[in-house]
């Protein structure tokens, strides 16, 4: 069977791609030296590297697709990925890009412009005076679950047959996001050796964004929990702390996964919505409630400042405070006290 007029077009576009990326630049290194050279400036942050790659990634396929040389771009270039970034779907969601989605891959091209500069390969950054979407600061798309439904999805785990996870290890999972908030990439990076003893307790280090390192308690009710994993953990070759019945290390895949699987047995609504990072508001919330101080959280969740923690409680604090809720609650009264009008 021949080849498709657009299969042949993608062909060639990875061979152009292929190519671009071989380009010697005129410091000597090629166009895919660069990009590695400046991904690995994000050594300390694995997440973030991983958004650049991908971010970056889809810059140079737009080029390419344009038989632009993104080494000679200038500003009006930028500004139609730009435009193009607000107009085009993204493929995980079926929705418009969110504006900060946009914004940080317009930061991402600008970001590797700098490094290009910097190493003399080309004279000036042309994403610098990019336009960049405006979004708000204090709002997050995160959702997160209460107190109550957070103390469901644990129960939910506790015996939950899962396919590739051990129940115990599908309930440390849980205990590890809920109780200790931590990221889905401290947990799927997190090994053995990370467990030790500090002051009488049981603590785990946690290797954090930004090459922070956290020495973190285990808390009396996880103990029990941590102790049965262990004790049934498979003799897996690897050194991770949770790995699964085929003795590999967990992904984060496995963990988004799971997270919405208990949401839904736990009868949450929308599960689907609910992401490891939902167990890190939810974590932040319940220890704001319970009185934790802002600066034990901020340095318990591994924060560069206090404000990203407090945006955290803005979104909590803001529903649970909406005078929307007043407003109902009078209007319900007024309700159930006035008498049906006569017909």
């Amino acid at each position: 069977m021949s080849i498709t007029g657009e299969a042949r077009a993608s062909v060639v576009g990875r061979e152009a791609q292929t190519e671009l990326l071989a380009t010697p630049t005129r410091t000597g290194h090629t166009v895919g030296a660069l990009i590695a050279a400046w991904l690995g400036s994000f050594a300390d942050s694995g997440a973030t590297r991983a958004a650049y790659a991908r971010d970056l990634r889809e810059y140079v396929e737009w080029c390419t697709r344009r038989e632009l040389d993104p080494l000679d771009v200038r500003l009006p270039e930028v500004q139609m990925y730009g435009a193009e970034l607000a107009a085009a779907t993204n493929p995980r969601t079926g929705r418009a890009f969110a504006a900060s989605t946009r914004a940080r891959k317009i930061a991402a091209v600008s970001s590797w412009y700098t490094f290009l500069v910097r190493a003399g390969a080309i004279d000036a950054n042309p994403a610098r005076d990019a336009a960049r979407p405006r979004y708000d600061r204090q709002h997050s798309p995160t959702a997160s679950v209460s107190e109550r439904q957070a103390a469901q999805m644990l129960t939910a785990s506790r015996d939950y047959r899962h396919r590739s996870l051990a129940p115990e290890a599908v309930a440390l999972v849980m205990m590890l996001l809920i109780d200790l908030g931590i990221r889905v990439s401290e947990l799927c990076h997190a090994d053995l050796a990370d467990l030790g003893q500090r002051d009488g307790l049981r603590v785990l280090t946690v290797r954090m964004k930004g090459g922070k390192v956290r020495t973190r308690p285990i808390p009396a009710p996880l103990v029990p929990v941590l102790d049965a994993y262990l004790a049934q953990r498979p003799d897996a070759d690897t050194g991770a702390l949770v790995v699964t019945r085929h003795c590999e290390r967990i992904n984060r895949h496995q963990v988004f996964r799971l997270v919405q699987t208990m949401a839904a047995e736990a009868g949450v609504p929308m599960p689907q919505r609910i992401t490891p990072h939902s167990m890190r508001h939810t974590f932040n919330t319940i220890a704001r409630e319970r009185g934790a101080a802002l600066e034990d959280r901020r340095d318990a969740l591994g924060h560069s400042s206090a404000a990203v923690t407090q945006l955290y409680d803005h979104v909590a604090v803001s529903l649970t405070r909406d005078p929307a809720h007043l407003v109902a609650g009078a209007t319900s009264e007024t309700r159930e006290t006035t008498p049906n009008s006569p017909e």
